[in-house]
C-alpha cells in the first residue's frame, strides 16, 4: 500500500494554474477558466495522470481537501502492457504518493484513479522536483505544443494515455523552422483502452531544435503530456487543448548565464505575427516580433538579449495573428517548457518539494478589481486582500500575515479570473517555472 504523507503542490482547483496549477486553454482568443469545478459534494470523480518515468522518474500525489475520507480506485499501466490495480484509502486532509515504478515494470506510466466523492486532486512530480504537471479529468481530441528539442543530449516524449474502455486512434504531425512533417509512423497510432504509449519524436524528427506536436485524435480520446529532457533539466509540457491568440508568461527570468525563450508552432496555413510585450520594472521595452512562417515554429528570445536588462523578473505578454502554440522555454545548461498558464477563480498553492518558493505571484489582467480570500489549511489562518485591476502582486505582499512560501498549503478564492504564478527556489533565482497541476 503506498505511504501517507503530508505534501504540497501548487493546485488550480477543478481548475487550473501556472507556476503550478492548472490546465490548459480552453478558447481561441482569451485564456480560459477551468471546464471542471472543484466540487467537494460530488458522487464520484475520475482523475488521469501520464508522463512519470522516460527519464523523469517521479511519483504521483493525490490530496483529499475535504475532511471526510475518501477512496481511490488506481490503476497503473505501463507501455509495455503491464498494470495493477489496487484500493487506496485516502483520510481527510492526507496525500497519497503513489510511485508507478514500484507497482509495475515499465519505461513511461500512465495512472488513473477513481475517486469516491469530490475534493481529491491530482498531481505528478519528477523525481527531482522540477518536473510537474496536473492530473486531468478526462481526455481531449486535439493536443498542441510547441519548443521541445531533440537535440543531441535532448530527449522529447509525448506520453498519450487512453482512459477509456474503447481504443483510441491518433495522427501526431509536427512543425519545425524547416516546415511541416507528417511521418508515417505517426499516423494512426492505436492506444488501446486504458493504455499507455510514447511518441518519441526523435526516431523521425532528428537533431531538431523547437519542434511543435499535434496530436489529433480521429477516434476516442486521450490525455497527453510532453515529456523534455535536455542536459539535466527534466520538464512537463502541458501543452493546450486548443490555440491560442494571446499567452501570459508573468515570471520570466532575465538573469545573467540563464536562457529565456518564448517557442512558438504555427500550425496555420497563413503566417503569423508574433509581437511579445515586455514588462520589466520601470524599464520601457520596445516589443520583441517575429513573423512565423505558415506551418513552421519561431521563437523570441528574452533573455540574453542586449535590449532587454539584467532586472529580475520579466512578465511577457505574447499576441499573434492568428491562433497558435505557445511555451516558455527556460534555463541555465538545459531547458525546461513550460506551457502558458490559465486563469482560475479556485487556486491551492502547495509546496510539492519541501523547498518552497523563490516567488508567488498573483495576476489581476481583467479592468475590475478582484476580491481575494486565503485560507491555510494547515493552520485555519485565513486572510482577505483586494487586487487591483491590471496588477500583479507578490503573495507576501498581498496577504502580510503570510510569512513565508515554504510548507505552504494555501487555498485562495476570488470573485474574478486571476493567474497564479510560483517559481522554484534555484540558483541562479528564475530558470524553473513550475507547471500546471489540475484535480477535480
Amino acid at each position: 500500500m503506498p505511504r501517507t504523507r503530508v505534501t504540497a503542490v501548487v493546485l488550480a482547483l477543478g481548475l487550473v494554474a501556472t507556476g503550478v496549477a492548472a490546465s490548459t486553454l480552453h478558447a481561441t482568443n482569451a485564456v480560459s477558466e477551468s471546464s471542471n469545478d472543484f466540487t467537494a459534494n460530488a458522487e464520484s470523480t475520475a482523475l488521469y495522470c501520464t508522463g512519470l518515468g522516460a527519464g523523469v522518474g517521479g511519483h504521483v500525489d493525490f490530496t483529499n481537501l475535504t475532511g471526510e475520507p475518501r477512496h481511490l480506485s488506481v490503476e497503473v499501466v505501463a507501455n509495455t502492457g503491464a498494470h495493477a490495480a489496487r484500493s487506496v484509502a485516502l483520510a481527510a486532509h492526507a496525500t497519497i504518493d503513489i510511485s508507478p515504478a514500484a507497482w509495475v515494470p515499465g519505461s513511461l506510466y500512465g495512472v488513473s484513479a477513481l475517486v469516491s466523492g469530490g475534493g481529491v486532486v491530482g498531481a505528478q512530480v519528477g523525481a527531482q522536483n522540477t518536473a510537474v504537471a496536473p492530473c486531468s479529468d478526462g481526455g481531449v481530441t486535439d493536443w498542441y505544443a510547441a519548443g521541445f528539442d531533440t537535440l543531441v543530449g535532448s530527449s522529447a516524449l509525448v506520453s498519450l494515455f487512453n482512459p477509456s474502455a474503447t481504443p483510441a486512434v491518433v495522427n501526431v504531425t509536427t512543425v519545425t523552422s524547416s516546415g511541416f512533417s507528417a511521418p508515417a509512423p505517426f499516423q494512426g497510432l492505436a492506444v488501446g483502452p486504458h493504455a499507455e504509449v510514447a511518441v518519441n519524436l526523435a526516431t523521425q524528427i532528428v537533431d531538431t531544435a523547437n519542434v511543435g506536436v499535434h496530436v489529433n485524435v480521429v477516434r476516442g480520446t486521450v490525455v497527453a503530456v510532453g515529456v523534455q529532457t535536455s542536459a539535466t533539466t527534466a520538464s512537463f509540457n502541458v501543452g493546450q487543448d486548443v490555440l491560442a491568440t494571446k499567452a501570459v508568461f508573468p515570471l520570466v527570468t532575465t538573469a545573467a548565464n540563464t536562457r529565456a525563450q518564448v517557442r512558438v508552432a504555427n500550425p496555420n496555413d497563413v503566417a503569423a505575427s508574433v509581437t511579445v510585450a515586455v514588462a520589466l520594472g520601470s524599464f520601457h521595452i520596445a516589443p520583441e516580433s517575429v513573423e512565423v512562417p505558415a506551418y513552421a515554429s519561431g521563437v523570441v528570445t528574452i533573455t540574453p538579449n542586449s535590449a532587454i536588462p539584467e532586472a529580475g523578473f520579466a512578465a511577457l505578454t505574447l499576441i499573434s495573428s492568428v491562433p497558435v502554440a505557445t511555451a516558455l522555454a527556460v534555463g541555465e545548461k538545459g531547458l525546461g517548457l513550460s506551457a502558458p498558464g490559465p486563469l482560475s477563480r479556485t487556486w491551492l498553492v502547495t509546496d510539492f518539494s519541501g523547498r518552497g518558493f523563490a516567488r508567488a505571484v498573483l495576476t489581476n489582467a481583467s479592468t475590475h478589481a478582484v476580491n481575494i480570500h486565503a485560507t491555510d489549511l494547515a493552520t485555519s489562518a485565513s486572510f482577505s486582500a483586494t487586487l487591483a485591476a491590471g496588477t500583479s502582486s507578490d503573495l507576501r505582499a498581498l496577504l502580510p500575515g503570510l510569512r513565508q512560501l515554504q510548507g505552504l498549503t494555501l487555498l485562495i478564492t476570488s470573485d474574478r479570473l486571476v493567474r497564479m504564478t510560483t517559481i522554484l527556489p534555484v540558483t541562479p533565482v528564475g530558470p524553473v517555472v513550475a507547471s500546471a497541476l489540475n484535480g477535480g
